[in-house]
């Protein structure tokens, strides 16, 4: 659930590669070997064919490219500036970090938020059990078995209409870089939710603004791709806006100072980075802030969540109950 086994994974790959580089192992062999060990099938056959070109002759990062889908353009500039500079091992370590504190805050949505859901789902399911053994009780199993293919269609109509057509509409306008901006600036503005997505997507891009400097990449080159690696093409498109001014010799605050989406106390945070040269530092020390906000709301969230869907199952409940002692149960009876 929101990927989190994805983000685990590619911090086991490059922590994998990073260990195996500093024991003396040549690249393409520590690719190989390591995909030898994966159970993922495409992350397998991806470094497989990378060790493959780099014992060639080829470049770990032009090899990694090749596979967008697996390596994201924030992943293969962090190993070609290590290329580039010979400090490979280090590109992996950072690579490693970043995609650990990824899975760290995809788990969290996970643990926090996993609970709420199988709770709405289960307001969804008992019911129409409840109803069905009462019908089995009374009358056939074969009655009940049709009361829960009728009920299941129901549900298939009520919710699976209204959830398919929002689906073809997200699809629709997904296809396009205005469309998905104005479907995320969406998602920023729903209550409650758009406040933790967007601490969240403000936090990847710190972290990985950190990640990608600290590795070397020029600043303006830096904030572009950890635009992308924020997750939400509204975030990317406000922090990014201004980028042209750091490559005209604007600090990084002032850049960051015209965005909606940016609070004072990160910018303070970052002109402080400026001022003592230590700008990766600072970012990193801004991600993690923004990450225990993030971390705090999310469990508001979930808190929240729950008694809501409590209530609705009292009620259904309540409902079964008043049903079965006013005799509705036995007009269900076909």
């Amino acid at each position: 659930m929101f990927g989190a086994g994805r983000a685990r994974l590619q911090a086991e790959v490059f922590g994998e590669l990073a260990a195996m580089v500093h024991a003396g192992v040549n690249i393409g062999e520590a690719l190989g070997a390591v995909a030898e060990d994966l159970h993922d099938r495409r992350m397998a056959e991806a470094l497989a064919q990378a060790g493959h070109e780099v014992s060639r002759g080829g470049r770990l990062s032009e090899s990694l490219a090749r596979h967008e889908r697996l390596f994201s353009p924030l992943t293969v500039a962090i190993v070609e500036v290590g290329e580039s500079s010979g400090r490979l091992e280090q590109a992996l370590r950072t690579g490693q970090q970043y995609h650990e504190r990824d899975f760290e805050l995809r788990h969290l949505l996970t643990r926090e938020l996993a609970y709420p859901i199988v709770l709405f789902a289960a307001i969804l399911l008992i019911p129409l059990l409840g109803q069905a053994i009462l019908v089995w009780m009374t009358d056939t199993f074969a009655a009940a078995a049709l009361l829960v293919i009728r009920q299941l269609l129901l549900y298939g109509i009520v919710l699976g209409v209204p959830v398919g057509a929002i689906a073809l509409i997200w699809r629709a306008m997904s296809n396009s870089e205005q469309g998905r901006v104005r479907l995320h600036g969406v998602l920023l503005n729903i209550p409650i939710v758009g406040g933790v997505l967007r601490k969240l997507a403000v936090a990847r891009f710190c972290r990985a603004l950190a990640s990608l400097y600290s590795s070397g990449v020029l600043l303006g080159t830096a904030v572009r791709l950890a635009g992308d690696a924020a997750g939400n093409a509204k975030v990317r498109d406000e922090l990014t806006r201004n980028v042209g001014q750091i490559d005209g010799g604007a600090s990084l605050s002032e850049a960051l100072a015209g965005s909606a989406l940016m609070p004072r106390t990160v910018l303070t945070m970052l002109k402080t980075g400026e001022r003592t040269g230590d700008i990766d530092g600072m970012a990193q020390n801004v991600a993690d802030h923004l990450e225990r906000e993030a971390e705090t709301s999310t469990k508001q969230l979930a808190v929240s969540l729950t008694p809501v869907a409590v209530l609705i199952a009292g009620v259904i409940v309540a409902i079964m109950l008043l049903g079965f002692y006013t005799g509705y149960a036995e007009r269900l009876i076909p």
